[in-house]
C-alpha cells in the first residue's frame, strides 16, 4: 500500500489513512490491530525467501522424499509418486487433496510472489497477484506435510527400516524458508468491498459448521487406516494411532497428533459456533476478543490435516505385499471432509459482520 492510502480495515470496516512507516515498524488498525503494512525492505527479504524455497520446492517434489526396506523389498516415492499411489488404492478424493494442497497451491503461493516483483507489472495485474496470494495462504500447508512425514516416518520404523533421501530434506528445507518469509511479511489484507454481505456470510458458515459438527463423529469412530501383516489385519481410528504412538513412546508426536486431529477440529467447530452466536445477538461485548479469536482459529485450521498427510504417505509407502501393507479406510475421507469444511467455514466467516452487528458504521478518519 502506497503511503497516505485510505483503507477500509478487512476485519472491521474502520476507515483510516495508512501512514509513512520506518523499516523497524508496521502499521496496524487503530481499533482492532490487524496488520495493514509491512516496510518494503521487509517485503522483499520475504520475497528473497519465497524464491530460495521455490528453487528447493522443484527437487522436493520430484527427488524421493523416503525409502522404506522390508524383507529385502525397497519402495521409494516422490511427492507426485504419492498421490499417485493414492489413486491406486481406490482413494482418488485423497489423492487430489495431496495434489492441490501439496503441489498446486504453495507452486502458485510461490509464483504469484515473485510476479509480484516482475519490472512493468500493471497495477492491475499488481493488485490481482496480491489477492490471489492472499487467498491461497490459508491453505499453505508445506510445513504441516512435514510434520505428517515425521509421523509417518516415526510409525514405518516399527515394521521397517526407513531412510529420509534428498526430496525430503529438500521439503523440509523449502517448509522452513516459507515459514520465515511469511514471518517476515505478516499478512497485510487484500482489497475489499467495505460493506460485508452479513446475512450471506453467516448463513454459509451456519450451514458449514452444522455439516462438520455430523461429519466429526464418522471421522472419529471410523477406522482411518488398515495395517496388514502376514496376513493379520490391524484397523485403526484417530485416537488409535495416537494410542500407537504412545506404545512405541513417541509421547511428543502423540500430543501433536492428539491436538491437531482431535482438540483443534472441535475447538475450531465450537469456536466458530460462538462467533456466529454473538454476532446474531448483536453483542457488543469483548468484540477485540473474538476478533483474535477469529484470527487464531484461520491460523490453525490447516494444522489438522497432519493425519491426513500422514496415512497419504504411509499408503503409498508402506505396500510389500504379505509381508506389511497399509491403505486408507472410510474414515480417512470422513476426517479429511471435516479439515476441509471447517477451513472452508472460516474463510467465510467475515469478522466485519461482529463489528457491523454490534456498533453503528464508524466515521471516516483523517
Amino acid at each position: 500500500m502506497s503511503t497516505g492510502k485510505r483503507v477500509a480495515c478487512p476485519d472491521c470496516s474502520l476507515l483510516q489513512t495508512v501512514p509513512a512507516i520506518a523499516d523497524n515498524e508496521v502499521a496496524r488498525c487503530l481499533r482492532c490491530h490487524r496488520l495493514l503494512k509491512v516496510p518494503e525492505a521487509q517485503s522483499r527479504a520475504s520475497a528473497a525467501l519465497v524464491l530460495a524455497a521455490l528453487l528447493l520446492w522443484i527437487p522436493g517434489c520430484l527427488a524421493p522424499l523416503l525409502t522404506v526396506s522390508a524383507g529385502g523389498a525397497n519402495r521409494s516415492a516422490n511427492l507426485i509418486g504419492c498421490a499417485v499411489r493414492l489413486w491406486g488404492t481406490g482413494y482418488p478424493p485423497l489423492c487430489l487433496l495431496v495434489v492441490v494442497l501439496m503441489i498446486a497451491v504453495p507452486t502458485g503461493f510461490m509464483l504469484l510472489t515473485l510476479a509480484q516483483l516482475l519490472p512493468g507489472i500493471t497495477a492491475s495485474s499488481l493488485r490481482g497477484c496480491r489477492a490471489l496470494a492472499h487467498y491461497l495462504r490459508p491453505w499453505l500447508m508445506m510445513e504441516v506435510f512435514v510434520v505428517g512425514g515425521c509421523v509417518a516416518y516415526s510409525r514405518m520404523q516399527a515394521v521397517a527400516d526407513v531412510r529420509i533421501d534428498i526430496g525430503g530434506w529438500c521439503l523440509a528445507g523449502a517448509a522452513l524458508l516459507l515459514l520465515g518469509s511469511l514471518a517476515l511479511r505478516g499478512d497485510p489484507p487484500a482489497e475489499r468491498d467495505t460493506e460485508p454481505s452479513t446475512r450471506l456470510s453467516l448463513g454459509v458458515t451456519t450451514v458449514l459448521v452444522i455439516a462438520g459438527l455430523l461429519l466429526y463423529i464418522p471421522a472419529n469412530v471410523l477406522p482411518v487406516l488398515q495395517i496388514e501383516r502376514y496376513g493379520d489385519i490391524e484397523k485403526n481410528t484417530i485416537l488409535g494411532g495416537v494410542v500407537e504412538l504412545v506404545h512405541y513412546d513417541l509421547w511428543p508426536l502423540a500430543v501433536i497428533v492428539f491436538m491437531a486431529s482431535v482438540v483443534v477440529p472441535l475447538a475450531k467447530l465450537f469456536g466458530l459456533a460462538w462467533l456466529l452466536w454473538q454476532t446474531q445477538r448483536r453483542s457488543p461485548s469483548l468484540l477485540l476478543q473474538r476478533t483474535r479469536a477469529y484470527r487464531f482459529i484461520e491460523a490453525i485450521g490447516r494444522w489438522s490435516n497432519i493425519d491426513v498427510f500422514t496415512i497419504s504417505i504411509l499408503a503409498a509407502l508402506v505396500q510389500f505385499g504379505f509381508l506389511t501393507r497399509v491403505r486408507p479406510e472410510s474414515g480417512a475421507l470422513a476426517f479429511a471432509g471435516v479439515v476441509l469444511i471447517t477451513m472452508i467455514a472460516a474463510q467465510c466467516f467475515d469478522p466485519r459482520a461482529m463489528w457491523q452487528a454490534a456498533v453503528p458504521p464508524p466515521k471516516a478518519r483523517a
